[in-house]
């Protein structure tokens, strides 16, 4: 039976928004930036309150066979949060190994 290892990744995201006027601007520019998450093929979901003005909470997460390529995409994730109109206030990063015997 073969080894697989797997290397997962977290970001969270506590993201501020100080202009934003409305809840409607906000989730504006928060869909923009899941969209493009999303299109590079990350999962991403706001996992904070809905209802703030001018913050949110964003969680990022990434799979990938080794680690340095893991590493890689969550630097992606990162400039790609960092190069929005929200301002990062709180950044979280997790990375993990899963490993196990192929059962397949």
């Amino acid at each position: 039976m073969d080894d697989i290892r797997v290397t997962t990744g977290l970001l969270v995201l506590d993201l501020q928004l100080p202009h934003a006027t409305s809840l409607k601007e906000r989730r504006q520019e928060l869909r923009s930036l899941l969209d493009r998450l999303r299109h590079l093929e990350f999962a991403a979901a706001q996992v904070g309150p809905a209802d703030l003005q001018q913050r949110a909470f964003v969680a990022v997460s990434a799979v990938a066979g080794a680690p340095a390529r893991l590493e890689e995409r969550l630097d992606q994730a990162e400039s790609l949060a960092f190069g929005t109109a929200f301002e990062v206030t709180v950044l979280r990063r997790e990375t993990g190994v899963w490993s196990g015997n192929s059962v397949w």
